[in-house]
């Protein structure tokens, strides 16, 4: 019973949120990667913030002054047990009850400013009062925009619940041969360079080269190809874009596990961030506009380069699994409430096809509520078969995030009765370069380290059929 509360209450999204008009709008144009690097290298420093703290600052409010979320702390109050189980079962950090507790002296504060200011009597207390009613909101909603979203009563909810299989897809490769990892075989053909990169790039990152960068090109042409024949629009988005919308997407700038680089404040006139995802730059682009019901749904997609500070300490961080920057075809879509489960199925089932071609074997999951990020309503992991580690890696997901994103970026829709309300927002993952390139490499080794291509890619790699090692152009490096 307690869990289909948690469905029906309108609390967890910022369900009942009003905005004031942002200052600023993100333009829809491209950064070019290429020109990051060139900062980059002329001594531009990035920062992953990697510290925390208990006392606010005076910065540490992410949103702009104009941008206030207005929760509907009746309801919080009224449901707080609810909620807090929502938060325990997602391992979230947010503490409802402290967010009751400041939302109750921010009202006394208010109300106490408001008496005095009606008195007539504009003194050094009014002055006072501001200042702690200012003080006062901030910690308020630094506090209270740590709730994650509802849970999908469908999605296994309890902590110690695994992910629920969905489907099954696609034929296991075997082989009557020791499997090489793609590191091995990347070496070995002269596609992939990953070690001696520390005086260049340090750890974590990679040169693709000959058939493994026409691979790369290959999957993105395949990609979008197939994204276009189903609707979708492209966009190209910025890699550089404010934590407003970061924050606004529901993921964090700050603090001890953000994957997020940052510029160099003190060296810019403003708070720029690398997007790790090209999610960030289409939520943007849909920022603070009102779109008509009957232009819904929105289908874009967008390629972009991606940049994590993947801080974790795994066995994965060695190869193309998990690494610092990669190049990431992502779908978006902005829907009303009433199409969101339609569209979300619609988006797996087109990264279930896009993989089904290119012959892979996957799991899809529908994953707990303690493997769900804040803006996740519900989300689907997809993990190909991966022959050297023997066992499944995640190559995609796809997230239905209902109102949650759309309530802090103020994404909404006028209805057909004239009705403003906020939009839907889903996103998913179509095709992730670095992770599709090692499951395609070790899927389709052959006995003499060669690599079979895809049928669906040799017309987008001028009708090779295999990759075999070159014997021209080989370069070889020593440490200095």
């Amino acid at each position: 019973m307690a869990r289909r509360l948690l469905h029906h209450n309108r609390w967890g999204l910022f369900n009942n949120v009003s905005f004031s008009k942002f200052k600023t709008v993100i333009p829809c144009r491209t950064v070019r990667s290429s020109s990051i690097h060139h900062q980059v290298l002329s001594g531009l420093q990035l920062q992953s913030h990697m510290h925390s703290s208990a006392v606010l600052q005076k910065d540490d409010w992410i949103f702009s002054e104009s941008l206030r979320p207005h929760l509907d702390m009746q309801d919080v109050c009224n449901n707080t047990d609810q909620i807090a189980e929502n938060v325990r079962h997602r391992k979230g950090d947010a503490d409802v009850y402290q967010v009751v507790e400041l939302w109750k002296k921010l009202k006394h504060l208010e109300k106490e400013l408001s008496d005095l200011g009606s008195s007539g009597e504009e003194d050094d207390r009014c002055s006072v009062l501001r200042g702690q009613v200012k003080e006062a909101e901030n910690e308020f909603f630094q506090s209270a925009c740590k709730l994650p979203n509802r849970t999908h009563p469908d999605a296994p909810f309890n902590m110690d619940d695994e992910p629920k299989l969905v489907a099954l897809m696609g034929r296991k490769p075997t082989f009557n041969f020791p499997v090489k990892s793609h590191i091995e075989l990347g070496e070995n053909l002269n596609i992939i360079r990953i070690k001696n990169l520390g005086h260049i790039t340090g750890h974590r990152s990679y040169f693709l080269k000959g058939a493994a960068a026409m691979l790369e090109h290959a999957l993105i042409r395949f990609t979008v190809d197939r994204l276009l024949s189903r609707g979708f629009r492209a966009l190209s988005v910025p890699d550089l874009v404010q934590p407003l919308v970061f924050e606004g997407c529901g993921m964090r700038t700050k603090g001890l596990h953000t994957q997020v680089y940052k510029l160099d404040r003190r060296k810019h006139d403003r708070d720029l961030c690398l997007s790790g995802t090209a999610e960030v730059g289409l939520a943007g682009y849909f920022m603070d506009r009102v779109l008509d019901q009957t232009d819904l749904p929105q289908k874009v997609f967008a390629i972009s380069q991606c940049f994590r500070a993947e801080t974790t300490h795994s066995a994965e961080a060695r190869g193309l699994y998990r690494v610092h920057q990669f190049t990431k075809v992502e779908m978006f879509c902005v829907s009303t409430e009433g199409q969101s489960e339609e569209i979300f199925k619609e988006l797996v089932s087109i990264q279930q096809d896009l993989f089904t071609e290119l012959g892979l074997h996957f799991q899809v999951l529908d994953m707990p509520s303690h493997d769900l990020g804040a803006p996740a309503y519900r989300k689907y992991d997809i993990e190909a078969w991966m022959p050297a580690r023997q066992s499944y890696g995640e190559i995609s997901s796809a997230s239905n995030c209902t109102d949650y994103q759309s309530r802090r970026l103020k994404i909404q829709y006028r209805t057909n009765e004239g009705n403003v309300r906020h939009a839907y927002t889903l996103n998913g993952t179509a095709c992730a370069v670095p992770r599709m390139i090692l499951t395609i490499l070790e899927c389709n080794q052959q006995r003499d380290g060669s690599i079979l291509i895809p049928k669906v890619l040799q017309p987008y790699m001028n009708g090779q059929t295999s990759i075999t090692k070159s014997t021209s152009g080989l370069l070889h490096y020593t440490r200095l």
